[in-house]
């Protein structure tokens, strides 16, 4: 079986192939996104079709198509709004019908797919997925299906307030968010100010090769390198609150993390368990906080997965 995935991620687009075991088994990719979104959309489709060339198949070979926005999608339908690239109030089925002509199509944000994919290669049924890249988010799996909530924007953890006496402008058009605090996008911003305001810091990464961004400040932060640590350690606080709010509300028996920035969990994690020890009641708190098993490619593995999902369905089938 193949299966057409579409990840639009914060910063860059992948398009690619996948087998029914999720195994990419071919891809392409672009940096950024077209302020035109019927340019970006047909861009992803002629991608979609140089995938299938590589393979020697045609699209009409694909048994189903995923595709995940960068932004919050209702009835796993609708895109509502894309922060990043102001797109909005798009039906995501009917353009890429119209672009494809294929029946079985699927779509929802990246961090539910993502977590629907965790979901299906783990086997674990109940869980709260949080995603750490250009942006923040997170999704609820109870009984291994999505909680969407009334308009599909529950588990929206990168959008409460965890910053109010010097809240950062969110591009969701809030203040304070925990996005505009330790996103990837958010830390990358603060490690570019610092090194901007103090040139022994910035000559760190220039003689070490590093890019100036949350990346390189990981892995100054590895060498305990203190500014870089002190970073991560504010970055884990502001994501911790975040994750106590969650824990309170839902409270989840795991915690999934995902997401480019998932990758430096372990210099988040001190401070992520502080903020839970002191943010969260008794009960919630003692809950199990691991990296995600999709590694990098989640949110294209998880438009594999909901696309699956759909095609078992409409053909009857159970899902794996």
């Amino acid at each position: 079986m193949y299966i057409g995935a579409i990840d639009m991620g914060g910063s860059k687009t992948i398009v690619a192939v996948l087998n029914e075991q999720f195994e990419i088994l071919t891809m392409e990719r672009f940096e950024g996104h077209e302020k035109d979104w019927r340019k970006h959309f047909d861009r992803t489709v002629a991608l979609l079709d140089r995938c299938t060339n590589k393979l020697h198949i045609t699209t009409n070979d694909l048994s189903a198509l995923g595709v995940v926005p960068p932004g919050m999608v209702r009835n796993e339908r609708f895109l509502l709004l894309a922060p990043a690239t102001g797109w909005r109030d798009l039906d995501m089925i009917e353009e890429y019908h119209y672009r494809t002509g294929f029946d079985i199509i699927a779509t929802d944000c990246d961090v539910n797919a993502s977590a629907i994919a965790e979901s299906d290669v783990t086997g674990i049924k109940d869980f709260l997925w949080y995603n750490i890249s250009n942006g923040i988010g997170a999704a609820i799996i109870a009984n291994g299906e999505n909680v969407p909530g009334a308009n599909g924007v529950s588990g929206e953890l990168g959008h409460v307030k965890v910053e109010y006496e010097n809240p950062r402008p969110c591009p969701c058009g809030q203040k304070g968010c925990c996005e505009a605090h330790a996103s990837g996008a958010a830390i990358g911003r603060q490690v570019l100010q610092l090194a901007n305001e103090n040139p022994r810091y910035a000559k760190l990464f220039s003689d070490n090769g590093y890019p100036v961004n949350a990346y390189g400040a990981s892995l100054l932060a590895r060498e305990n390198e203190p500014i870089s640590l002190k970073v991560f350690q504010e970055a884990g606080k502001y994501i911790g609150r975040s994750i106590a709010i969650g824990l309170n509300v839902i409270n989840p028996p795991r915690v999934f993390v995902g997401g480019g920035v998932s990758r430096s969990l372990d210099l988040l994690l001190p401070e992520i368990r502080h903020q839970i020890e002191i943010g969260t009641v008794e009960f919630a708190r003692n809950v199990p906080i691991e990296q995600t098993n999709l590694g990098y490619y989640a949110a294209l593995k998880g438009a594999a997965a909901i696309a699956l999902r759909k095609y078992q369905k409409y053909n009857g089938t159970s899902r794996p």
